[in-house]
């Protein structure tokens, strides 16, 4: 064995692999602040990257690591975007194919149906086309996953996707499977791949949305708690996955090294 004895071996293979994940929002020329950075800090962190030898994965490779055993590499890091905006086609993903990276890129399904229907260029608002996504999918530097169909919204009724106060399980239920099922169905009919990843709006849930995301077919979730994730062989490991976002004039060096100190 490579590890020397049948103990140390299992030692190693029950050492959590150590994951940052940095949230990042918009990527835009102005307006920077605590959701929206300008490209050249975008590309800076790239540069810290690479030169501090992390490699960008995928949801599919974490969920390859923890099912199938697949090793991942040295230094692994996930970088995740919300919301499915068009700068992010505009600025991200020229720097990620310049720079050979990949990120998670989790989209509002509405948004993307509206804008592929008006055909609005804004950079301050407007969210990526159905033919855009394929593009950023095509391209190999992007992983696209489920942000919900059209509950990316802060109500008194409902906040995100959490559960009503007055809701039972039942409805609650139905009404996840009715708006994120159909996100679901309509990445699968528009690109030919199925997401395997819910991020939380705003990062709410309740007790049972996880139980309902694994009935969906989710092995993963996105949430907003700050920290480093320790991924184990549990696929439990992969639900409530913590992030470090990533605002403006805060670079990912220095992120980096004050998240690590948070590990016990």
């Amino acid at each position: 064995s490579i590890y020397g004895t049948a103990e140390e071996a299992g030692a190693q293979e029950s050492e959590p692999v150590h994951l940052p994940i940095i949230m990042y929002h918009e990527v835009k020329t102005y307006k920077a602040g605590k959701d929206v950075i300008l490209p050249w800090e975008f590309e800076n962190d790239l540069k810290y990257l690479s030169k501090n030898n992390y490699t960008t994965i995928t949801i599919s490779n974490l969920i390859d690591y923890v099912y199938n055993n697949v090793p991942l590499p040295e230094n692994p890091i996930i970088l995740s975007f919300d919301d499915g905006y068009l700068n992010n086609y505009v600025y991200v993903l020229p720097l990620l194919k310049q720079y050979n990276m990949k990120i998670v890129f989790s989209i509002i399904g509405k948004n993307t149906d509206d804008f592929t229907n008006i055909h609005d260029d804004n950079l301050n608002y407007s969210h990526v086309t159905w033919d855009q996504l394929n593009e950023m999918l095509d391209s190999g530097c992007v992983e696209v996953q489920n942000h919900t169909y059209n509950l990316h919204k802060y109500c008194k009724s409902r906040i995100g996707c959490k559960q009503m106060p007055n809701e039972s399980d039942a409805d609650y239920e139905n009404m996840l499977f009715e708006d994120i099922g159909k996100l679901q169905e309509e990445i699968t009919q528009m690109t030919g791949y199925t997401p395997t990843a819910f991020a939380y709006p705003y990062g709410k849930s309740s007790k049972n949305t996880d139980i309902i995301l694994k009935k969906l077919g989710f092995k993963a979730t996105f949430t907003c708690d700050y920290g480093i994730n320790k991924i184990t062989k549990d696929p439990n490991s992969l639900f409530g996955l913590k992030r470090i976002c990533r605002s403006h004039n805060n670079g990912i060096g220095k992120l980096l090294i004050e998240a690590y100190k948070t590990i016990h």
